[in-house]
């Protein structure tokens, strides 16, 4: 059966930090943040993303990036074995950002000495405050081929 259901208002549903501390990788987790979001796209939204990817890539052996430059990367697939797809789309990235917004308030804004201070750098050594935002954008609404519609009702 497809899933179809998704929250029916972020705001309203409780996603809880995960308590490492019950875990038998609690001493090498603790201080991590990690959210479980069950059923945050749906059958449709999921497929929708994997057809956008396939539009203008193939899948192709996923690489270990030591860098920014294409060639900085190698495969090595006793630690990374599997295919991906890199796709960098802003207004795609701009739908899941706002839909995921409602989740991690906890470190919309993190200052030095904040619970989630690690998150940003080694606790301790971080200085000033970090903001979450999201991509800015300014271009016409119109939607391009091969977009994807992240629907976001209620």
């Amino acid at each position: 059966m497809a899933n179809t259901q998704r929250y029916s208002d972020p705001a309203s549903e409780f996603a809880p930090v995960f308590d490492w501390s019950t875990t038998p990788v609690a001493k090498e987790y603790n201080g991590s943040y990690l959210k479980v979001l069950d059923n945050f796209f749906t059958s449709e939204e999921c497929a929708g993303l994997i057809a956008l990817a396939e539009t203008d890539q193939e899948w192709k052996q996923a690489a270990v990036h030591y860098g920014l430059a294409a060639h900085q990367n190698y495969v090595d697939t006793e630690y990374r074995n599997s295919e991906r797809i890199l796709r960098f789309d802003h207004e795609v990235a701009e739908k899941i950002y706002q839909r995921l917004l409602p989740y991690v308030q906890e470190f919309v804004e993190i200052k030095a000495g904040d619970k989630w201070e690690g998150i940003i750098g080694r606790p301790g050594t971080v200085s000033g405050t970090w903001k979450l935002v999201g991509y800015a954008h300014t271009s016409s609404s119109k939607t391009t081929e091969g977009s994807i519609n992240i629907s976001f009702q209620s």
